[in-house]
């Protein structure tokens, strides 16, 4: 019994020993994406640079496309992240896909790090993290939905939003 216990503890050593030298493995720089070496988080921006059509490779699945929800009883918009459902959606100063980025709205870390997109609004994950402000809806402008930014209740900018990217949900 001792020596199953002595044999117990040099598993025990092993595990931890081959789990940090996993560990350690990870951390060591490879080809994707790091942004612990970088100061400026320029990944975002590389990334759209490299994949121009990048809407047709990621949202090729309805059911894995997380949408901005329009609340048809209050018309405020939410978006709650998930893992298993992809976002990238950028808000525009204008009913127009070239004008500046104002907010977006991603699951991916190198696009909310840092704000890397310069959004003047900011970057976030969902909704929910955006820190005392909200969207609600205003209108349509042809294929942009009309969102109002409110900070602690206050309208404090216009932001388009493309049709595509939101439905209306009954509360």
């Amino acid at each position: 019994m001792a020596e199953d216990l002595q044999n117990n503890k040099h598993y025990t050593k092993m595990t931890r020993l081959i789990f940090v030298i996993l560990y350690s493995l990870s951390l060591i720089g490879h080809n994707g994406y790091s942004q612990a070496k970088k100061k400026v988080n320029r990944d975002s921006i590389n990334w759209e640079k490299e994949n121009t059509n990048w809407e047709k490779y990621i949202f090729t699945q309805k059911e894995f496309v997380n949408k901005i929800q329009i609340s048809k009883k209050d018309s405020v918009m939410s978006l709650y992240s998930s893992m298993q459902k992809e976002c990238r959606i950028f808000g525009y100063n204008k009913p127009n896909k070239n004008s500046k980025k104002m907010i977006l709205l991603s699951i991916w870390t190198f696009d909310v790090k840092g704000n890397p997109s310069n959004c003047k609004y900011g970057s976030y994950y969902d909704t929910s993290s955006m820190d005392d402000m909200e969207l609600k809806y205003i209108g349509k402008d042809n294929s942009f939905i009309k969102a109002a930014l409110m900070k602690n209740a206050i309208k404090v900018s216009t932001i388009y939003f493309e049709n595509k990217w939101v439905e209306f949900v009954i509360d």
